[in-house]
């Protein structure tokens, strides 16, 4: 088997119709692995991003599903407004919102705080109108066209479309026939081009700051301990204290992930929360 099949990532582009986890057994049929899991649920009629985790990878998925998610809505408006209102609502619901889930999310219906980072005017046709937004994990854009309705006469969502995930783009994502293809010819024609093209390692979308770990003290993680700062080769500027951080080997291979402290009594460098690196890898 490519070991990226039991310890990376693909990157779905989910059509409409089938549920996230729905695909994410198709996945899990095709590649062969034992498990899969993927970031950020999109409803049955969403289109767009959706990274899945296979095999071990599934445990690394919490360092990338809080990340901010892009969209392309296709908003219906009750009456035609003119460009000049939608631009001035849009910039009323830009920054932080109170947002409450819709009846039918899984998660708890009580009102939240989310920022919209920005809400971009596309086209406009009637009272059709296409915008782009990028917003925080958590926020339901069906939700946000309802609420901007609100102020305006009303509107809904037509359509919608996630075009990326954090610094994951749809430019790289693969159908699943793309999937099934390469992986027919990896297994059949023994060409592992195109599979090599899709898979993509296990650390290959955490963009914590990164923590070089000196190789004496590599054996001492993998055994469970702490890292000190006596185990420390070189930090990142951008490493904040109690933040996460990546730790790789002096070769560069992916240690795991852990919170960063620049101020320790017991000269602790980095509380460990995951290491992913396995002992016959090193």
């Amino acid at each position: 088997m490519h070991p990226l099949l039991n310890n990376g990532f693909i990157i779905i582009n989910k059509p409409q119709g089938p549920v996230s986890h729905e695909v994410t057994s198709w996945v899990k049929k095709l590649a062969g692995t034992k498990r899969t899991g993927h970031a950020g649920t999109l409803d049955p009629n969403v289109s767009g991003v959706l990274p899945i985790a296979l095999g071990r990878a599934t445990k690394l998925l919490k360092y990338i599903s809080a990340k901010d998610k892009t969209y392309i809505s296709l908003m219906r408006f009750r009456n035609e407004i003119p460009k000049e209102k939608i631009l001035s609502l849009f910039s009323k619901f830009t920054g932080e919102i109170t947002q409450t889930p819709p009846l039918i999310s899984a998660v708890k219906k009580s009102p939240r705080k989310r920022t919209i980072y920005s809400l971009e005017f596309l086209e406009k046709k009637g009272k059709l109108v296409l915008f782009k937004t990028r917003v925080e994990a958590g926020t339901y854009i069906r939700t946000l066209c309802e609420d901007m309705g609100r102020d305006i006469g009303g509107a809904r969502m037509e359509e919608l479309r996630r075009i990326s995930v954090g610094n994951i783009d749809e430019s790289i994502a693969v159908t699943l026939q793309d999937f099934s293809d390469a992986l027919w010819c990896y297994k059949e024609k023994n060409n592992p081009k195109m599979l090599d093209s899709m898979l993509h390692p296990p650390d290959a979308f955490i963009s914590f700051p990164k923590i070089i770990v000196k190789n004496t003290a590599v054996n001492s993680l993998l055994n469970g301990a702490q890292l000190m700062r006596s185990g420390v080769l070189s930090i990142q500027d951008s490493a904040k204290p109690k933040e996460y951080v990546s730790l790789y080997t002096e070769e560069n291979k992916f240690i795991g992930i852990g919170k960063y402290y620049d101020k320790s009594p017991r000269d602790l460098a980095v509380k460990i929360d995951r290491i992913h690196l396995q002992k016959s890898e090193q």
